[in-house]
């Protein structure tokens, strides 16, 4: 656990940065229309042409496309999910609980632990890579593929999913195998695509305080290791991979 986190914590409220937000929401647009509109007219060029090197390029590029068309699309969800697509809808972490928008007040009687991951590597590499290549990566980041993730942990995750409204986002709500119990629930906040770096760092440290402060794990790191560390020695099952049987 890094000891930057504070002994005592005031409640915060944490809202997106409009523009920043504004700016996600743009560039999934443009994302989603784009691919469509390459895809469509490479395809139809190609059946033109009838030259089978074009054909196989073509039917390359609209492989690449759909991927990235479906990738942006869970950014999407993601997004939807944790703001429910209202700027003045916010997350606000205080002695009840961590509110969520689609969640209401998950409170720290059923947090388990909480995670924190701020991944400066993969930002910084994206950050020096080159060409298309580098080009994709920052896209991807841009659309909502973060470096800074805010994990909670839940004892019951199939019942936090009920509690999922709209329930077209329960699946937001990951489940964790766990044997002789329900499985664990993890709730992935995303910090920087949609907030000022300030709000973000304030809503990661306001977060471990006061789970610290209950006694419960909080702890920052640079990758996923640890809370898969969690989860796997508290699942009660002696081959554990994470996975759990769809809901």
């Amino acid at each position: 656990m890094m000891p930057d986190v504070p002994a005592g914590a005031r409640p915060v409220t944490i809202t997106p940065d409009p523009e920043r937000y504004a700016a996600v929401v743009r560039r999934e647009r443009a994302t989603l229309i784009g691919t469509v509109v390459v895809v469509v007219a490479a395809e139809v060029v190609t059946s033109v042409l009838g030259l089978l090197g074009p054909i196989i390029v073509a039917h390359g590029l609209t492989l690449v496309a759909a991927f990235y068309f479906f990738s942006v699309l869970r950014f999407r969800r993601n997004r939807m999910a944790q703001t429910l697509g209202d700027t003045s809808r916010g997350i606000t972490v205080s002695d009840a609980g961590v509110d969520i928008p689609v969640l209401g007040t998950v409170t720290w009687q059923e947090i388990v632990a909480v995670f924190t991951v701020v991944d400066q590597d993969r930002a910084d590499r994206y950050a020096r890579s080159r060409g298309i290549r580098g080009v994709a990566e920052r896209w991807t980041q841009s659309v909502g593929s973060a470096n800074h993730y805010l994990t909670i942990a839940v004892a019951d995750g199939p019942g936090l999913r009920q509690r999922v409204d709209p329930p077209r986002y329960r699946r937001w709500v990951k489940l964790w195998a766990r044997s002789g119990a329900p499985d664990f629930g993890a709730v992935q906040l995303i910090g920087d695509s949609y907030y000022s770096d300030a709000d973000a760092d304030l809503l990661d440290r306001t977060l471990r305080a006061f789970a610290a402060a209950r006694g419960l794990p909080a702890s920052r790191t640079a990758n996923m290791l640890e809370q898969g560390e969690f989860f796997r020695t508290n699942s009660g099952i002696a081959v554990f991979d994470g996975r759990s049987e769809a809901k």
